[in-house]
């Protein structure tokens, strides 16, 4: 295990051919597939060049290294199913709603079987590998998170909320977002919520954060 990755964190020099967007798109998605199956440690170079087919030169005429690939893997995961860059146009919500609609798009993604799945992959390598950890939540929580505390600040500048530390604010609200349901959830000690078990958990949720920073303002005119 240690000979295979060390081979598949070596960098290749990039060979000036003109690089083919099919091969790289074939090659994002035979990762995608095994990294979300078999983790990070498992999952081979030589084995996402055979899944993609394409050769493992190609695959470094791509990407610099496996841990490279699994970066973009990440974020690219992220943009699909939380995609950070669109919070912002919650900015144009009354504060409720866009919490209600974002809140339930994220309790939608945090609950998925797939997120679910990757979080348990990354707690097991965590110990063996928390370079890796470090990159999967740079690449994907830290994202969302920095996406959210940006959402959070245009609502206040539009005097909605009144919130003194903008990051404390927004990991209580994931905090809340998750709660003791995902963490037996992870633990296989109840099942994943359903649909309307989330739905009431976010409006939980929202009421909650709500009642700690929505501007005296707006609560009046409730």
């Amino acid at each position: 295990m240690t000979a295979l990755i060390t081979d598949t964190t070596k960098t290749y020099a990039a060979t000036g051919r003109p690089k083919d967007a099919l091969k790289r798109e074939n090659i994002l998605t035979a990762a995608t597939a095994l990294f979300m199956k078999q983790g990070y440690e498992l999952t081979s170079v030589e084995a996402i060049a055979k899944t993609a087919d394409v050769s493992k030169l190609t695959i470094y005429s791509h990407f610099t290294s496996k841990t490279e690939l699994f970066r973009i893997v990440i974020e690219q995961c992220s943009d699909q199913l939380a995609a950070p860059e669109s919070f912002i146009a919650y900015a144009k919500l009354p504060v409720k709603q866009g919490l209600m609609q974002l809140g339930g798009s994220l309790a939608a993604l945090i609950y998925s079987n797939d997120a679910i799945h990757l979080q348990r992959i990354m707690q097991s390598e965590s110990l063996q590998h928390g370079q890796i950890v470090k990159v999967f939540y740079e690449a994907g929580p830290q994202r969302v998170k920095l996406a959210f505390a940006e959402l959070l600040s245009q609502w206040q500048q539009q005097k909605q909320l009144v919130i003194t530390d903008i990051n404390l604010a927004t990991e209580q609200f994931f905090s809340l977002l998750k709660g003791e349901v995902y963490v037996k959830a992870m633990l296989l000690l109840s099942p994943i919520p359903t649909a309307d078990e989330i739905e009431l958990h976010v409006q939980s949720t929202v009421t909650m954060f709500l009642a700690a920073y929505q501007a005296k303002s707006i609560m009046d005119q409730l």
